[in-house]
This record gives structure tokens, C-alpha cells and sequence, in this order.
């Protein structure tokens, strides 16, 4: 019926785990939790290796670090069940009925997404409030949200699919660096008429990443867009909207000026938690503009 599939990268999964396989007992089906640890520090593979000693988990410590789209490929190809569940380690599963939520669509769609939220609460490190303000504002929506933007609003960290599909449309392995490698699944998937769905399933988003870190990763995320945009992959996410209004409004020598002008004045405030998604805007509309031009 259902495999669980869970990459690990220094996070204690145990209290996930635990809460899955007891949702799966309650829902009554023939289910397996795989668990691969993807060269953690010891000290997390001492708190998760205790999962090798129950029945129904499969963990599994690996010996090189194969990166997120290899290791959740391995896990598909490991799984022996029709129905997997992806979900990444940083996630907090919200609901009693999780699990019994997913099977009750399963026949919807071949994939089905079901989103991800942040705590309602800031957090209480300065340093990474705006990853969470971030994903709050921009990332935290229903289905019926995301749905109109069915690719634009993927996140692999939590979906539940047919093996089969992702057996045989596996996540791309040459991808290298942080950035939309999701999108670019999704949209392989819609060009190979793959049926996808949003449901409202959220989990809880909990790897927050310093201010510095976040505006870091985004540098890279834009690399790869602009990237991607060029092997035409990709053209119709929120940074190519804002970039193609400007120009058709007549805007783009203004906005690209001014964006410039105070591009690392924004940084440091966003670093120094000063700024606002406004700013964290022209930072990365600016990055976009230099990464094309180059």
C-alpha cells in the first residue's frame, strides 16, 4: 500500500517517524518508513540509528553524500509499496489524520501536493525571521491558491505520489545548487501529462536558515533560474512575471536602476533583520537582472 520516504540530513526524524507509524496502524494498511541518513554528523545518526530497532522502518546510514535528488531516487527504487510518500527531514506533521487525509484522494491524481506552512509564531532567533516571514507570506497557501499555479507552487517536500510515475520520472540527478529544482520537476511532470493536485496537507516548514544563509541560497536559486530560462525550462515563475510586466509598463530602466542603486544597502538591512519583502524584492529582481545580462 504505502512507503514512506525519508532522506535524512542532521535532523532527528524520531518524533516524525513515530507519529507516521502511528497513523499508519491506525489506518489499518501494509505500509513501510525508509529512512536514509545522507552523511549526517554522528551525533544525529546517534539519535536516529534507534529507528533501526523498529519494525516497519528501514534505516539505512549511507556511506557518501549523494544529494537530494540521487537519495530520493534511491528511495523510490527501494520502496515496495504502490503509493509512496515523500517527505523532507525538516518537517512537522500537524494533523492526527495526516496520513488517512492523503489516502482518502489518492485516486485524484497521480501526484498530489500537499503544501507546507510555517509556525504563526516568529521565531525566536532575529537571524532567521525573514526566511520565516518568507515562507509565511509567500509559500503558506491553499490549495485553491495554488492550484492556479500548479508548478510554480511544487515543493517535493511533502508529496504523495504513484511509484510508478515517480519510478519513472525521476528527479534530476545533474542539478547542481539550491534553486527551483522543483519546479523544473513539476513542469517535466505536467509536460508528460502527469496529473498533479494541491490538497490541503500541510506540513510544518522547519529548517529556517539564517537571514544570510536565505539571502545566499537565493542568489543561487536565481543563478539557476536564469539557468533554466536559457535551456527553456522554465518561463513563468513570480520573478519572470515581474520582470515581463516591467518591460511591457515601460518601467524596467527605472525599477532596474533604483533596484541597483540600493542593492547592497538592502542586503545589509535584510542581514541585519532592517528590511522587508519589499527590499528582499529588489534584492533578487537585481540579482536576476545581472545574472541575465552576464
Amino acid at each position: 500500500m504505502l512507503s514512506i520516504l525519508i532522506p535524512v540530513f542532521n535532523k532527528d526524524v524520531t518524533k516524525m517517524v513515530t507519529k507516521l507509524y502511528k497513523q499508519c496502524e491506525r489506518a489499518a494498511i501494509p505500509f513501510e518508513i525508509l529512512v536514509y541518513d545522507d552523511c549526517s554528523d554522528q551525533k544525529w545518526k546517534d539519535k536516529n540509528s534507534a529507528l533501526s530497532a523498529s519494525f516497519g522502518v528501514n534505516y539505512l546510514e549511507l556511506s557518501e553524500n549523494l544529494g537530494r535528488s540521487k537519495i530520493r531516487n534511491w528511495l523510490v527504487k527501494s520502496a515496495r509499496y504502490d503509493y509512496v510518500l515523500l517527505l523532507d527531514c525538516d518537517s512537522k506533521i500537524l494533523k492526527a489524520d495526516f496520513i488517512k487525509k492523503y489516502l482518502a484522494v489518492r485516486d485524484q491524481a497521480d501526484v498530489l501536493n500537499g503544501g507546507r506552512v510555517y509556525s504563526k509564531k516568529q521565531p525566536r532567533a532575529k537571524s532567521k525571521y525573514l526566511h520565516w516571514l518568507y515562507g509565511k507570506q509567500k509559500e503558506s497557501k491553499p490549495a485553491r491558491v495554488r492550484n492556479k499555479q500548479v508548478v510554480n507552487y511544487f515543493h517535493s517536500n511533502n508529496i504523495f505520489a504513484k511509484r510508478s510515475i515517480l519510478d519513472r520520472h525521476r528527479f534530476d540527478e545533474s542539478l547542481q545548487g539550491y534553486g527551483y529544482e522543483d519546479l523544473v520537476f513539476a513542469q517535466r511532470l505536467m509536460d508528460h501529462e502527469v496529473a498533479l493536485l494541491h490538497i490541503d496537507n500541510p506540513i510544518e516548514h522547519l529548517g529556517l536558515e539564517t537571514n544570510a544563509v536565505f539571502l545566499n541560497k537565493t542568489e543561487n536559486a536565481i543563478q539557476n533560474l536564469v539557468r533554466f530560462e536559457r535551456q527553456q525550462v522554465l518561463f513563468n515563475t513570480r520573478m519572470q512575471r515581474l520582470s515581463g510586466s516591467l518591460s511591457r509598463w515601460g518601467l524596467e530602466g527605472i525599477v532596474r536602476k533604483y533596484a541597483a542603486n540600493n542593492a547592497e544597502k538592502f542586503k545589509s538591512e535584510l542581514i541585519e533583520n532592517k528590511g522587508s519583502l519589499f527590499k528582499f524584492q529588489m534584492y533578487k529582481l537585481n540579482k536576476y537582472y545581472e545574472y541575465r545580462d552576464v
